[in-house]
């Protein structure tokens, strides 16, 4: 919907920039054209929108942005708050850092599917909503499992949910989450960053959940496997930064970023490690 916004704003204008230029040809000529081209992205977006969505389009770890700076290849974050989002099959963690600090975490397990039909959600128990939960449709529900029975007050509804390419895979799905803006992007990313992950399998340990297994994190994240006798973490993207620590040839591990000459990834074994390592020395498994 942002991204809709913003560009009938462009064609609006253009359209005034074309109306001052009556006596300037070549001005006009270069406006028709970015008003054809324009008109062509509004198009492709409502038709985007069109498209009845499967819950399989939702599936992976995503994380919160406010927008993506072109000049600085970074995306930003401006809500008050940041969200991890980890979809697998119909059941959902959802992670809030509140004021983006991981001392102050929250996690929230749940469902996510589609209804449409508003008495389907009437008094239910949690195993008849699950049930009810389709695959397709064009009302997205989410609902926090372990509630006693469930009906509108604490069953949540979204018909403005999108799911679309730009720059990256980026998901809105409609829901508010108290932000200034209302609602939040999010976008798909590898893997939950190092920090995070750590966090949660901490809590794996003390609540005798595995959090990781129960939500797929293996086979939702990005990996990769070295393929040399061994291969050293470094702090930064620098020789100069080299550590003690490494993982050797077969080792497959976490990924959280990669370019030409680096990769950024962790290991999950007795203790999580991670850092860069030479982009040459592994394989990105699919």
């Amino acid at each position: 919907m942002k991204n809709i916004i913003y560009l009938v704003s462009i064609f609006f204008s253009l359209l005034l920039g074309l109306s001052s230029c009556k006596h300037n040809d070549n001005k006009k000529i270069k406006i028709e054209e970015s008003l054809n081209e324009v008109s062509s992205k509004v198009i492709d977006q409502l038709d985007q929108r069109e498209l009845k969505h499967s819950i399989k389009d939702f599936q992976g770890v995503w994380i919160s942005f406010s927008s993506y700076l072109e000049h600085e290849s970074a995306f930003k974050d401006y809500n008050q708050n940041k969200y991890f989002k980890i979809v697998n099959k119909k059941k959902t963690l959802d992670i809030t850092l509140v004021d983006h600090q991981e001392n102050n975490i929250e996690f929230n397990q749940g469902y996510l599917g589609f209804l449409d039909i508003d008495n389907s959600i009437s008094s239910s128990s949690e195993e008849t909503l699950i049930k009810k939960l389709k695959e397709s449709g064009s009302r997205l529900i989410r609902f926090k499992k372990g509630q006693e029975k469930y009906d509108k007050t604490n069953i949540e509804i979204s018909s403005g949910f999108n799911r679309y390419f730009d720059v990256t895979e980026i998901l809105e799905d409609g829901f508010d989450y108290n932000e200034k803006d209302k609602f939040v992007s999010f976008r798909l990313v590898s893997s939950l960053p190092m920090g995070i992950f750590k966090i949660l399998k901490s809590k794996s340990k003390k609540e005798g959940i595995d959090y990781i297994k129960e939500y797929n994190l293996q086979e939702l994240s990005s990996k990769i496997k070295v393929t040399i006798d061994k291969t050293f973490f470094h702090t930064e993207m620098s020789e100069a930064s080299k550590r003690k620590a490494f993982l050797v040839k077969g080792d497959i591990a976490y990924l959280e970023e990669i370019n030409d000459d680096w990769a950024k990834v962790y290991y999950d074994g007795n203790v999580v490690s991670g850092g860069y390592i030479k982009r040459s020395d592994i394989d990105i498994l699919e």
